[in-house]
């Protein structure tokens, strides 16, 4: 884990360093923020919407309890998985929701994607991952076209307040904010700082110098820099609870589950298994422990519970890695025996 540190007694900075993100705000004041935005007739609301489970059941929120009338948004980059459609379309359905689909140049940015795979798999470094997941940036940029074509303001975003994942920017060479109350990190030094040492990474494989560089940085200014208005998290007034979002998913809208992970976070994502894998990989862990670190810190899981979640969570989605890799026509052998030869961060 990039940057950590241990005290006399085992215990790490991180941990030290850990301040409770899911104890939201008193529901009455969402109430009170969407109250001007309600309306007599039509949508009163924009739910950017990627099918994943977070964004699912805030939109089952927004519904059932907030009583809005909202129009869903979703932002198709190539690589919203079959999976991710369905439970997409399901929702929609179930709800009586009309869902804006706002596409890019798909055939374009999954050239992107290939080639910075490329150029990532001639230097591998867990640092330049997310370089593969810059594209989908621009679903920041769309939710203010969708929201001049259907003239509503109120966007409500379901983003998970424990999704924080520091060592991704760490193996950068980034320390990590733990003040940072966002799970994306905001201001113009920070990403000064961070775009230095991605160029630096960049100069040891040159292939990442090709035509994806401008859309990456374009979604990254709308995702960071521009100003948003009538922007609101609904997790910051509503507590983050796995077993009821599951289950009401489940049960309530028959949202369908992947076939070779028991997760039900970001299976509706063609990057993930990949980059997962690639970290767990080289160095010994993913953004699930991250993830089931922080529900340990929140008093919500066991470490023995925990770690029993991720030697499950942690095994490779070959099928899911194997869409990825023929989707960017390219071959699965070759790219895992890349990734599986390369020097690990960690003692065997």
């Amino acid at each position: 884990m990039p940057f950590i540190a241990f005290d006399d007694a085992g215990v790490c900075n991180y941990c030290h360093s850990y301040r409770t993100r899911n104890h939201p705000r008193p529901r009455e004041e969402l109430l009170e923020l969407i109250e001007p935005y309600r309306r007599a007739r039509g949508s009163e609301v924009i739910v950017p919407f990627s099918g994943g489970r977070d964004s699912c059941f805030a939109l089952h929120l927004v519904v059932k309890e907030l009583g809005l009338r909202p129009i869903t948004y979703t932002y198709d980059w190539g690589m919203v998985t079959d999976l991710g459609r369905r439970n997409i379309s399901r929702m929609s359905s179930e709800l009586g929701v009309e869902n804006i689909i706002v596409a890019a140049d798909i055939t374009k940015k999954r050239d992107n994607i290939r080639r910075n795979l490329q150029a990532w798999l001639r230097s591998p470094n867990l640092g330049m991952l997310s370089v593969l997941t810059a594209g989908d940036k621009h679903f920041f940029r769309h939710i203010e076209t969708v929201k001049k074509q259907t003239n509503i303001s109120l966007n409500l975003w379901g983003i998970n307040p424990l999704e924080v994942t520091h060592f991704k920017s760490g193996f950068l060479g980034v320390p990590p904010d733990f003040a940072e109350q966002r799970v994306y990190s905001h201001g113009a030094l920070k990403q000064l700082r961070y775009q230095s040492l991605r160029f630096r990474a960049m100069l040891k494989s040159p292939g990442y110098f090709n035509r994806s560089i401008g859309d990456t940085l374009a979604g990254e200014y709308y995702r960071s820099f521009h100003k948003k208005s009538d922007y609101f998290h609904v997790f910051d007034y509503w507590r983050w609870d796995e077993d009821e979002i599951d289950s009401t998913l489940l049960n309530d809208y028959e949202w369908e589950k992947a076939t070779d992970t028991p997760t039900t976070w970001r299976i509706g994502d063609g990057t993930a298994a990949f980059y997962n894998y690639a970290n767990y990989t080289i160095a010994g862990f993913t953004e699930h422990d991250t993830f089931r670190s922080n529900q340990i810190r929140e008093g919500e899981l066991t470490r023995e519970q925990a770690l029993a979640l991720v030697a499950e969570e942690n095994r490779p989605r070959y099928p899911n890695m194997r869409w990825y890799l023929d989707t960017l026509g390219m071959d699965f052998k070759s790219v895992v025996q890349t990734v599986n030869s390369t020097e690990r961060l960690y003692e065997r």
